[in-house]
């Protein structure tokens, strides 16, 4: 015997109190939306209520929905937040990172041809490829490199940076010949030679095994066998949180998945930390005419004024801060209006027991509200 839990018709976890611009974000339907907004202004909220308010309307099945995000932790995060407000999980996880929905892309299209499921290389394995190449190349002198870099060619860190900027070339869509060209355009040498170091790496890894990807490789799968054979069922609502994160390579696959859905994503540009990994907050600005699809109405954004976070003081700090960053194009975002008020209040604890901090007058306050300075030595 099973015991099955019926699915609830509307929504069963507590609702969140929503203000006219987060509510308009919720009752936005047509083409794709833009939401801008500040720290704490509520852009993950109004994703998940958007997702919540179709699905309880009969408008979308949950099983066509999906939300994309940039850690595993922050998808776990966001399925629980919708399946606690829906009171129901899906078959297939909701929220995905872009990774792991292009992995299962990948993996699909595999399977009807017959073929070997695909493979993740991890780090250190796309690190020891590399550093054997390397050492092959130091053992000749290095010729290929400029003089400044040959001492380098058989050190980890070397390899480390390498790689990376093969991945950040690849997921702009630069292959060896376009990294050769573009060299010998601006006179960076370096850049001539990892191109041809990138032509060598990508035969022996295919040779070594050929259904195994590098990350920026496995998106340019995906977005190889959207192109190619499309599934006949692609989502009917797609959103993207911290969309200011995304580099070219992954709006390119999301551009396929959303071409017969709604899409919503929400980005702070002021915000953007993965950097390192690619991200490119330009996407932001080109969101209107990179996702203008035929026949759809056209792209709108949207903006998010109301800070929940922050109180009056360190919202107007943080816009003083922000003045002297160039946007890059409008910011109506920057101009967030705290909601909280407060001042911040200085407590000095000299002494080792620290279970007291900002406990005072029988006030007990909240964790976002306490922040805790210290120094070693």
């Amino acid at each position: 015997m099973r015991l099955l839990l019926r699915p609830s018709a509307t929504p069963s976890g507590p609702t969140p109190v929503l203000d006219d611009d987060q509510s308009a974000v919720v009752r936005h339907r047509g083409g794709p939306l833009l939401v801008l907004g500040g720290p704490g202004t509520g852009k993950t909220t109004v994703l998940v209520e958007a997702v919540v308010d179709r699905v309880s309307r009969g408008e979308v099945e949950l099983a066509d929905v999906v939300l994309f995000t940039f850690s595993r932790r922050a998808a776990a995060d966001l399925r629980y937040r919708i399946a606690a407000r829906l009171g129901r999980t899906a078959r297939e996880p909701v929220a995905r990172t872009f990774h792991s929905y292009a992995f299962g892309v990948v993996r699909a299209a595999a399977v009807r041809r017959g073929e070997k499921p695909p493979r993740l290389l991890t780090s250190a394995e796309q690190d020891a490829i590399i550093r054997d190449l390397l050492a092959g190349e130091a053992a000749r002198g290095g010729t290929r490199w400029p003089p400044q870099l040959r001492v380098a060619l058989p050190t980890r860190g070397f390899a480390r940076e390498l790689r990376d900027f093969l991945q950040r070339a690849a997921e702009r869509g630069l292959g060896p010949q376009e990294l050769i060209r573009l060299g010998r355009e601006h006179g960076r040498d370096e850049w001539v030679a990892a191109g041809r170091f990138a032509a060598e790496y990508a035969q022996i890894s295919a040779l070594r095994e050929a259904d195994a990807y590098d990350p920026a490789e496995l998106i340019h799968a995906a977005v190889a066998e959207l192109e190619a054979d499309p599934p006949v069922r692609l989502p009917r609502l797609v959103a993207v949180d911290e969309f200011q994160e995304t580099d070219p390579a992954q709006r390119r696959l999301l551009a396929l998945v959303a071409r017969q859905a709604e899409l919503i994503v929400a980005a702070d540009p002021d915000q953007s930390i993965f950097g390192f990994r690619g991200a490119d907050p330009a996407g932001v600005r080109a969101f209107t005419s990179e996702f203008e699809f035929p026949g759809r109405p056209p792209p709108r954004v949207l903006t998010l004024r109301k800070g929940y976070r922050m109180g009056r003081l360190l919202t107007a700090a943080t816009r003083r801060f922000l003045a002297h960053i160039p946007p890059g194009g409008p910011a109506p975002h920057r101009e967030v209006v705290a909601v909280r008020g407060g001042e911040p209040d200085g407590v000095d604890f000299t002494g080792a027991e620290p279970a007291v901090i900002g406990v005072r007058d029988g006030e007990r306050p909240e964790h976002l509200d306490v922040a805790v300075y210290g120094s070693a030595g």
